[in-house]
């Protein structure tokens, strides 16, 4: 019998006090009140959860399992969950997001981290097609995923630009919520995950693997591509079909970027990377050639992406590394009113870079576009091209490590080694 919290808005200490029952509603039958009941005292009482404690340290910790849902929450099962440069970042110790503007905030300790997810709805404490995104008929039993971002809706932000996270109050799954108070588990390195109310869920195709549910917040990141081509009625500016496209990094973000690039009409695709093994598979993913930057100086590199482009330089530069070191090099492939796709630095590093305005910007006429989020309306376009091109794209290949949640420590350390792509926990 497949009841949820859509059913009725039913309090921890209402389920625990049967003299709270005579508070409902006439017209909630006895049976569905038990039914609730049952189903609620089949769940734990604890969650097994991978929380960081502190930066370089990870904890497998038993959590309380949430004792009541918000309205509009819901808590998933999780089946896989993901670890992204920012959980990396967080490890490190580099915490600020949105640093300068009105929405700064730091990565919190102790938190559950884990915001690229996939997992079963379990409960849900509203009606189904109000609490997934585009109003389908969600049910406990179905697949998700979820956009790590948390808007108030209320701000000059959320109010007046649709479509972009901006807003003045975000919050992040997996990244701003305390693990030591309620609802504990807001972060899907975790057996359960509690969604919180704002939250945008997307059901998940029936068809679509569970690693591809995981994986397509990657994917929703590359509309930076299509954002460029939006400017192609610029002189000389944009993406255009033909175009030459350089990634920096074949990260897992890089990869998917490789992929749309191809899929976008991109002439020529160059990955650069450290890693010989990631430039192979970035081949398998669309790109003609890739370029070991640790055998080349910046001039010698930028002089062999200026040999692949009949000495111009690259009309598209897409940034994923997350090193602010990369910016100069980058801006020097490009060239003039080259297009510049900065992507990867979402968290402050601290790291700076001497820029020499009128030659790397002014005198070429760059197109700046700077990003730290993705559009929350990508994820079913993102899961269905990425099924319907999964013959010429081995999205699988990106996942080369899995981990149980007891082994969270070694699980964001091999993160960081070179042929480690996309690491996950599966549950």
């Amino acid at each position: 019998m497949r009841i949820a919290y859509s059913v009725l808005r039913i309090t921890h200490h209402a389920l625990r006090s049967t003299h709270h029952a005579s508070r409902f509603p006439s017209h909630i039958s006895h049976i569905t009140y038990s039914a609730i009941c049952r189903r609620r005292e089949r769940m734990p009482k604890t969650v097994k959860a991978a929380v960081m404690v502190a930066p370089g340290r990870m904890e497998l910790q038993e959590l309380p399992y949430p004792d009541h849902l918000e309205p509009g929450a819901a808590i998933v099962k999780m089946e896989m969950s993901g670890i992204c440069g920012t959980d990396k970042h967080a490890f490190k110790g580099e915490l600020t997001l949105y640093g300068g503007t009105e929405a700064q905030q730091d990565m919190v300790f102790p938190t559950v981290h884990g915001h690229e997810n996939a997992g079963i709805v379990v409960e849900m404490n509203g009606k189904g097609s109000e609490i997934e995104y585009s109003g389908q008929d969600l049910k406990v039993g179905d697949r998700i995923t979820t956009c790590p971002n948390v808007i108030c809706g209320e701000c000059w932000y959320c109010r007046s630009i649709h479509g972009y996270p901006y807003c003045a109050n975000h919050q992040g799954i997996g990244m701003t919520y305390p693990s030591d108070r309620f609802p504990y588990v807001v972060g899907g390195w975790a057996e359960y995950m509690y969604v919180p109310p704002k939250a945008w869920i997307y059901k998940v195709p029936e068809y679509l693997p569970v690693e591809y549910a995981c994986l397509s917040e990657l994917f929703v990141v590359t509309a930076l591509l299509d954002r460029a081509k939006e400017y192609a009625a610029y002189a000389g500016k944009g993406f255009h079909f033909g175009d030459t496209v350089v990634v920096q990094g074949a990260g897992a973000v890089g990869m998917m970027m490789v992929a749309k690039a191809r899929l976008l009409g991109a002439g020529k695709v160059i990955a650069l990377d450290t890693s010989p093994m990631k430039l192979e598979l970035a081949k398998e993913f669309g790109a003609d050639l890739g370029i070991d930057v640790s055998r080349l100086s910046d001039q010698e590199l930028v002089d062999a992406i200026r040999s692949e482009t009949q000495g111009r330089g690259a009309d598209v530069v897409v940034e994923t590394v997350g090193q602010a070191s990369v910016l100069k090099v980058g801006l020097e492939m490009l060239r003039r009113g080259g297009t510049y796709l900065e992507t990867g630095n979402f968290v402050d590093t601290g790291g700076t870079v001497a820029l020499n305005v009128h030659r790397h910007i002014a005198a070429k006429n760059v197109l700046l576009f700077g990003n730290t989020n993705h559009p929350h309306d990508g994820y079913y376009v993102a899961m269905e091209m990425m099924w319907r091109h999964r013959y010429q794209f081995p999205f699988d290949k990106l996942i080369t490590h899995r981990f149980s949640l007891g082994q969270c420590q070694e699980a964001v350390l091999k993160s960081y080694e070179p042929e480690a792509l996309k690491v996950v926990f599966q549950m």
